[in-house]
């Protein structure tokens, strides 16, 4: 079983402040959050960051110990939708490289040709495929080519 490591507010930082993440401040949020903004064909998005880490700097115990990676984008009526997630993110040694998987791993590959939106990475009964963030008022999919 791998051993849980302390993460300090200036350890993540240093770690996502050179890949272009600031601190933001999210209302009800009891840890550090860190975003940066996400320009991709025409899409605005906000790739987040939720650290495990209390206020006071200092991660919190283990079991409430996971770092967790989410992508946001804010629909034409302004409400904010997580379009995509990410594996959880344990503290432990090897977290910086777990973490750079996750951030690697998680991103926007299309726009609706419908309406604009972001294209989702779905798993259905036919495998994995595209569909539309803005489900149900767009209901626009794609195949997932293979490879």
């Amino acid at each position: 079983m791998a051993n849980y490591v302390n993460i300090t507010q200036q350890e993540a930082e240093e770690f996502l402040f050179p890949q272009g993440f600031r601190q933001i401040e999210l209302p009800g949020t009891r840890e550090l959050v860190y975003g940066k903004r996400i320009d991709r064909d025409g899409l605005v998005l906000s790739l987040r960051v939720y650290t495990g880490i209390n206020p006071n700097g200092q991660s919190r115990d283990v079991g409430t110990d996971a770092m967790r990676c989410n992508i946001f984008w804010r629909n034409d009526e302004g409400e904010l939708k997580k379009v995509a997630t990410s594996k959880r993110v344990h503290r432990v040694a090897g977290w910086k490289k777990n973490l750079q998987s996750r951030l690697d791993e998680l991103k926007i590959e299309k726009k609706c040709s419908d309406c604009g939106s972001p294209m989702v990475l779905r798993k259905g009964k036919n495998g994995e495929f595209y569909g539309c963030a803005s489900f149900p008022a767009c209901r626009h999919t794609e195949r997932k080519a293979d490879g």
